[in-house]
Protein backbone atom coordinates (compact mmCIF):
# COMPACT_ATOMS: atom_id res chain seq x y z
CA UNK A 1 0.00 0.00 0.00
CA UNK A 2 1.25 3.28 -1.05
CA UNK A 3 1.72 6.14 1.24
CA UNK A 4 1.64 9.60 -0.12
CA UNK A 5 4.37 11.78 1.21
CA UNK A 6 3.84 15.30 -0.86
CA UNK A 7 0.92 16.45 -3.57
CA UNK A 8 1.31 19.12 -5.74
CA UNK A 9 -2.49 20.07 -6.88
CA UNK A 10 -2.24 22.45 -9.88
CA UNK A 11 -0.09 25.25 -8.21
CA UNK A 12 0.75 28.42 -9.95
CA UNK A 13 2.79 31.18 -8.71
CA UNK A 14 4.36 34.09 -10.05
CA UNK A 15 5.83 37.64 -8.53
CA UNK A 16 5.12 40.86 -10.65
CA UNK A 17 9.04 41.85 -9.17
CA UNK A 18 11.14 38.31 -10.95
CA UNK A 19 10.64 36.22 -13.45
CA UNK A 20 10.27 33.54 -11.41
CA UNK A 21 7.31 31.43 -11.96
CA UNK A 22 5.63 28.08 -11.94
CA UNK A 23 2.50 27.41 -13.89
CA UNK A 24 -0.18 24.50 -13.04
CA UNK A 25 2.41 22.44 -11.37
CA UNK A 26 0.40 18.96 -10.42
CA UNK A 27 2.86 16.53 -8.72
CA UNK A 28 2.71 13.24 -6.14
CA UNK A 29 5.60 11.63 -4.13
CA UNK A 30 4.85 8.40 -1.80
CA UNK A 31 6.78 7.06 0.88
CA UNK A 32 10.05 5.95 -0.66
CA UNK A 33 9.94 7.47 -3.91
CA UNK A 34 12.37 10.19 -5.15
CA UNK A 35 12.32 12.81 -7.76
CA UNK A 36 14.71 14.74 -9.63
CA UNK A 37 14.05 18.66 -11.04
CA UNK A 38 16.04 19.04 -13.83
CA UNK A 39 15.67 21.78 -16.55
CA UNK A 40 17.22 25.26 -17.60
CA UNK A 41 18.17 28.28 -14.87
CA UNK A 42 15.02 30.06 -14.13
CA UNK A 43 12.74 27.08 -15.11
CA UNK A 44 11.34 26.79 -11.14
CA UNK A 45 13.26 23.59 -9.71
CA UNK A 46 14.33 26.01 -6.35
CA UNK A 47 10.54 27.60 -6.51
CA UNK A 48 8.42 24.40 -6.18
CA UNK A 49 11.15 23.65 -3.01
CA UNK A 50 10.06 26.95 -1.64
CA UNK A 51 7.14 26.52 -2.04
CA UNK A 52 7.16 23.11 -0.20
CA UNK A 53 8.91 25.03 2.84
CA UNK A 54 6.50 27.49 2.58
CA UNK A 55 9.34 30.41 2.07
CA UNK A 56 6.38 31.91 -0.98
CA UNK A 57 2.71 31.49 -1.04
CA UNK A 58 0.80 29.61 -4.29
CA UNK A 59 -1.50 32.27 -5.80
CA UNK A 60 -3.55 29.09 -6.88
CA UNK A 61 -3.66 25.84 -5.84
CA UNK A 62 -2.39 23.37 -2.93
CA UNK A 63 0.03 21.41 -1.82
CA UNK A 64 -0.14 18.62 0.70
CA UNK A 65 2.80 16.89 2.82
CA UNK A 66 1.77 14.00 4.26
CA UNK A 67 -1.70 14.77 3.49
CA UNK A 68 -1.86 17.61 5.82
CA UNK A 69 -2.45 21.22 3.92
CA UNK A 70 0.71 23.44 3.49
CA UNK A 71 -0.93 26.93 5.10
CA UNK A 72 1.82 29.36 5.90
CA UNK A 73 -0.98 31.05 7.93
CA UNK A 74 -0.45 28.32 10.07
CA UNK A 75 3.05 29.81 12.27
CA UNK A 76 3.18 26.65 14.29
CA UNK A 77 2.89 24.22 11.71
CA UNK A 78 5.05 25.40 9.69
CA UNK A 79 7.68 25.91 12.12
CA UNK A 80 7.14 22.07 12.52
CA UNK A 81 7.43 21.49 8.60
CA UNK A 82 10.76 23.14 8.44
CA UNK A 83 12.24 21.25 10.93
CA UNK A 84 11.00 18.06 10.01
CA UNK A 85 12.00 18.87 6.15
CA UNK A 86 15.86 18.35 5.63
CA UNK A 87 16.29 21.16 3.03
CA UNK A 88 19.87 21.46 1.52
CA UNK A 89 20.91 24.15 -1.11
CA UNK A 90 23.68 24.68 -3.58
CA UNK A 91 25.26 27.15 -0.90
CA UNK A 92 25.06 25.04 1.93
CA UNK A 93 23.73 27.42 4.52
CA UNK A 94 26.22 26.69 7.02
CA UNK A 95 26.48 29.41 10.13
CA UNK A 96 30.07 30.71 9.60
CA UNK A 97 30.75 31.67 13.32
CA UNK A 98 29.68 27.97 14.40
CA UNK A 99 32.06 25.20 14.16
CA UNK A 100 31.06 22.23 12.17
CA UNK A 101 29.78 20.39 14.50
CA UNK A 102 27.74 23.22 16.30
CA UNK A 103 26.19 23.75 12.82
CA UNK A 104 24.98 20.18 12.22
CA UNK A 105 23.51 19.77 15.85
CA UNK A 106 21.68 23.57 15.59
CA UNK A 107 18.41 21.97 14.49
CA UNK A 108 18.51 19.30 17.19
CA UNK A 109 19.63 21.48 20.54
CA UNK A 110 16.52 24.50 18.74
CA UNK A 111 13.97 21.99 18.15
CA UNK A 112 14.75 18.84 20.87
CA UNK A 113 15.55 18.56 24.52
CA UNK A 114 18.42 16.35 23.88
CA UNK A 115 21.79 16.42 26.20
CA UNK A 116 25.02 17.59 24.89
CA UNK A 117 26.69 13.96 25.38
CA UNK A 118 23.68 12.62 23.21
CA UNK A 119 24.07 15.58 20.62
CA UNK A 120 27.94 14.87 20.54
CA UNK A 121 27.05 11.17 20.19
CA UNK A 122 24.41 11.41 17.36
CA UNK A 123 26.68 13.92 15.24
CA UNK A 124 30.03 11.68 16.10
CA UNK A 125 27.76 8.61 13.63
CA UNK A 126 27.59 10.91 10.84
CA UNK A 127 31.09 12.59 11.06
CA UNK A 128 32.46 9.38 10.46
CA UNK A 129 30.02 8.16 7.95
CA UNK A 130 30.84 11.31 5.82
CA UNK A 131 34.80 11.28 6.81
CA UNK A 132 34.02 14.59 8.96
CA UNK A 133 35.58 13.63 12.21
CA UNK A 134 38.64 15.58 11.39
CA UNK A 135 37.00 18.38 10.61
CA UNK A 136 34.31 18.27 13.93
CA UNK A 137 35.59 22.22 15.39
CA UNK A 138 36.16 23.75 12.03
CA UNK A 139 34.11 26.46 10.60
CA UNK A 140 33.00 26.75 7.72
CA UNK A 141 35.37 28.90 6.06
CA UNK A 142 38.22 26.54 6.62
CA UNK A 143 36.25 24.11 4.88
CA UNK A 144 36.29 22.80 0.70
CA UNK A 145 33.11 22.99 -1.36
CA UNK A 146 32.44 18.85 -0.59
CA UNK A 147 33.01 19.38 2.79
CA UNK A 148 30.75 22.50 3.41
CA UNK A 149 28.33 20.25 0.84
CA UNK A 150 28.70 17.10 3.58
CA UNK A 151 27.99 19.36 6.51
CA UNK A 152 24.84 20.57 5.27
CA UNK A 153 23.63 17.41 4.15
CA UNK A 154 24.33 15.71 7.85
CA UNK A 155 22.45 18.44 9.16
CA UNK A 156 19.41 17.57 7.36
CA UNK A 157 19.73 14.02 8.02
CA UNK A 158 20.23 14.18 11.31
CA UNK A 159 16.59 14.98 11.82
CA UNK A 160 15.46 12.55 10.24
CA UNK A 161 13.11 13.94 7.73
CA UNK A 162 9.68 13.12 6.71
CA UNK A 163 11.35 14.64 3.26
CA UNK A 164 14.45 15.45 1.65
CA UNK A 165 15.04 18.22 -0.51
CA UNK A 166 18.09 19.26 -2.04
CA UNK A 167 18.66 21.75 -4.34
CA UNK A 168 21.72 21.27 -6.89
CA UNK A 169 24.29 19.69 -4.35
CA UNK A 170 26.22 17.98 -6.80
CA UNK A 171 26.25 20.43 -9.67
CA UNK A 172 29.40 22.69 -8.51
CA UNK A 173 31.15 19.77 -7.00
CA UNK A 174 34.22 17.69 -7.68
CA UNK A 175 32.76 14.09 -9.88
CA UNK A 176 34.67 12.42 -7.74
CA UNK A 177 33.70 13.65 -4.16
CA UNK A 178 30.03 14.11 -5.60
CA UNK A 179 30.08 10.34 -6.73
CA UNK A 180 31.03 9.39 -3.35
CA UNK A 181 28.88 11.64 -1.30
CA UNK A 182 25.39 10.36 -3.78
CA UNK A 183 26.78 6.99 -2.75
CA UNK A 184 26.70 7.39 0.87
CA UNK A 185 23.56 10.04 0.38
CA UNK A 186 21.41 6.78 -1.94
CA UNK A 187 22.59 4.13 1.03
CA UNK A 188 21.04 6.11 3.99
CA UNK A 189 17.89 7.08 2.16
CA UNK A 190 17.55 3.80 1.23
CA UNK A 191 17.43 2.61 4.61
CA UNK A 192 15.49 4.98 6.10
CA UNK A 193 12.85 4.72 3.21
CA UNK A 194 13.23 8.25 2.96
CA UNK A 195 11.23 10.29 0.58
CA UNK A 196 13.29 12.89 -1.64
CA UNK A 197 13.43 15.44 -4.27
CA UNK A 198 16.74 16.49 -5.74
CA UNK A 199 17.25 19.29 -8.18
CA UNK A 200 20.68 18.94 -10.81
CA UNK A 201 21.34 20.74 -14.14
CA UNK A 202 22.65 17.35 -14.85
CA UNK A 203 20.23 14.30 -15.21
CA UNK A 204 22.93 11.99 -16.51
CA UNK A 205 24.33 11.69 -13.01
CA UNK A 206 20.96 9.81 -11.32
CA UNK A 207 20.36 7.62 -14.53
CA UNK A 208 20.94 4.24 -12.77
CA UNK A 209 18.85 5.80 -9.68
CA UNK A 210 15.41 5.00 -10.59
CA UNK A 211 13.82 8.57 -10.00
CA UNK A 212 11.28 10.11 -11.81
CA UNK A 213 12.50 12.59 -13.79
CA UNK A 214 10.47 16.13 -14.18
CA UNK A 215 12.09 18.34 -16.48
CA UNK A 216 10.69 21.72 -16.32
CA UNK A 217 10.54 25.22 -18.66
CA UNK A 218 9.39 28.69 -17.61
CA UNK A 219 7.56 27.22 -15.01
CA UNK A 220 6.03 24.22 -17.04
CA UNK A 221 6.49 20.58 -16.72
CA UNK A 222 7.21 19.68 -20.08
CA UNK A 223 8.13 15.92 -19.26
CA UNK A 224 7.57 13.68 -15.66
CA UNK A 225 8.39 9.96 -15.93
CA UNK A 226 10.81 7.04 -15.10
CA UNK A 227 12.52 6.15 -18.86
CA UNK A 228 13.64 9.65 -19.89
CA UNK A 229 15.62 8.20 -22.07
CA UNK A 230 13.31 6.17 -24.18
CA UNK A 231 10.99 9.39 -24.61
CA UNK A 232 13.61 11.28 -26.36
CA UNK A 233 12.14 10.52 -29.70
CA UNK A 234 8.70 11.88 -29.01
CA UNK A 235 10.10 15.04 -26.70
CA UNK A 236 11.94 17.43 -28.53
CA UNK A 237 12.47 19.37 -25.10
CA UNK A 238 13.85 16.29 -23.18
CA UNK A 239 16.27 15.19 -26.54
CA UNK A 240 17.80 18.82 -26.38
CA UNK A 241 17.81 18.91 -22.51
CA UNK A 242 19.67 15.43 -22.53
CA UNK A 243 21.90 16.22 -25.28
CA UNK A 244 22.75 19.47 -24.13
CA UNK A 245 22.04 20.55 -27.48
CA UNK A 246 21.71 24.68 -27.69
CA UNK A 247 19.37 24.60 -30.63
CA UNK A 248 15.85 23.64 -30.05
CA UNK A 249 12.38 24.90 -28.29
CA UNK A 250 14.53 25.64 -25.01
CA UNK A 251 16.38 28.97 -24.95
CA UNK A 252 19.86 28.16 -23.01
CA UNK A 253 19.83 31.70 -21.23
CA UNK A 254 17.57 32.81 -18.43
CA UNK A 255 17.52 36.36 -19.87
CA UNK A 256 16.46 35.28 -23.15
CA UNK A 257 13.31 33.31 -21.69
Amino acid sequence: MTEEVLRFENVWYEKESSTDRIEDISLTLNRGEGMLLSGPEGSGKSLIMDLIMARVVPNRGTIYLEKELVDPKDTQAIEKLRFSTGYVTQTSGLINNLSLFENIILPLRYHTEMKDDDLSAACSIWLDRYELAHKKNVRPVALSASEKMRTALIRALIVEPRILLLDSIVDALCPLASRRMLELLFEDIRLRNMTYIMSSYHPAIFRQRNLKLVLLYKGKIMFAGLDAENHRAENAYLDQYLAYNTVGPMRPFNDAV
